[in-house]
């Protein structure tokens, strides 16, 4: 197989900059997502450092031609730190630029003090292998469906092209000293180079992959959770209550609605504006996550209104959870501009043993006592079970 290094590596540069271009316009377009302009700088310079490699001559001024790795490398520590952005974690631009400097110093120590390429292709190999190993190690996180395939074929294309510089160092460093060049024509140095170039394409896609899946998760959150607060919205919450009830019905489980209101949310709103009041509902919402388990359901059903759907507990049991929310609730101080809120709420408790499974049923069940508590003063929960 007789493939020419040269131009192998020009399309590994046409791969970077087609790379680079979209996940240029992903960010553009995209602003909310972490990395995307990392990944765009990272394979533009990659890119151009790859490219004007291919062209350089031994006439070039020096600062040109040490600024071709310094260029290459910092282009592999922005896809380092586009995985850290897009994960949510601070970048730290001084690897980048630590990555950049060591590629250049090793490249002109090698090969313009001492004279040897064979020690510079190996080098640079070696410190390729060691980022994208790096990166792939980072790509190890835990992730849903569908971010979590994209994940992995990520990991798995830095993982290869890592293996694949750890073989091409190898392969020179076990050949003559001779037979080396920076453009070797030998059969094996090329098709490490084409795998390589290969497994950037999918390094390419694969970030793409994330970027598109993270956007789709993040449009399902919206869609299914209430912005303000982040607990689900009362279309979720009926479609999740729904199926559990379905379950509670086939197994005989109980289940439990406790229904929230703010004490005198209206005057809170008038006193001290709507941004005030959009604060003790956040601070209530926390509260009421803090206190309720995995397999429970809590959605803002409606203005100052939340609903919580409890698995497998009777309304003795919910009832005891309400009482100790409205007791936390009751000691909560809401700090804003100065001041310290303080606000009460009101639950009414309903279950499935008295009622059924029918969540209209239930929800009007646990509003009716929501009503009398608060017709009985506020700050106080009752049962449905009380008027019957």
């Amino acid at each position: 197989m007789n493939l020419d290094v040269r131009t192998i590596m020009l399309m590994w540069s046409g791969i970077n900059l087609l790379g680079a271009g979209m996940m240029a316009l992903i960010s553009f377009h995209a602003d909310n997502i972490k990395g995307a302009r990392q990944w765009a700088l990272g394979h533009c310079c990659m890119g151009i450092g790859i490219f004007t490699s291919t062209q350089m001559s031994p006439e070039w001024p020096v600062w040109i031609i040490a600024s071709v790795p310094f260029i290459t490398g910092c282009g592999f520590g922005l896809l380092f730190n586009g995985i850290e952005a897009f994960k949510g974690k601070t970048c730290h631009y001084w690897i980048t630029v630590w990555i950049g400097g060591q590629m250049m110093l090793q490249s002109l120590w090698l090969g313009m003090v001492h004279d040897n390429i064979r020690m510079v292709v190996a080098s640079n190999s070696l410190l390729v292998c060691v980022i994208f190993a790096a990166c792939a190690v980072s790509l190890r996180v835990k992730a849903t469906q569908p971010l979590k395939t994209a994940y992995r074929l990520a990991a798995a294309s830095f993982s290869f092209v890592a293996l694949m510089s750890l073989l091409r160092a190898i392969n020179i460093l076990l050949k003559p000293a001779e037979d080396i060049t920076l453009f070797a024509q030998g059969n094996v140095n090329p098709v490490f180079l084409v795998l390589g170039g290969l497994s950037q394409l999918c390094i390419s896609l694969s970030l793409v992959l994330l970027i598109t899946f993270r956007l789709v998760s993040d449009l399902r959150e919206q869609a299914t959770h209430d912005s303000l607060t982040g607990t689900l919205n009362r279309r979720s919450f009926e479609d999740e209550s729904r199926r559990l009830l379905a379950r509670a019905t086939r197994t005989g489980d109980a289940m439990s609605i406790i229904m929230i209101d703010v004490d005198f949310f209206k005057h809170v709103n008038d006193k001290h504006g709507h941004q005030a009041g959009d604060e003790v509902l956040r601070r209530l919402a926390a509260l009421l996550q803090t206190v309720i388990r995995s397999e429970d359901c809590l959605a803002r059903y409606g203005g100052e209104e939340f609903c919580i759907l409890l698995a497998g507990t009777n309304e003795q049991g919910a009832a005891l959870l309400a009482e100790r929310v409205r007791l936390l609730y009751a000691d909560l101080r809401v700090a804003w501009k100065g001041e310290s809120l303080q606000c009460t709420l009101s639950a009414g408790v309903a279950d499935s043993l008295l009622v059924g499974t029918d969540l209209a049923t239930l929800v009007d069940a646990a509003d009716q006592a929501l009503y009398r508590a608060k017709n009985a003063g506020r700050n106080c929960i009752a049962l449905h079970s009380d008027s019957v």
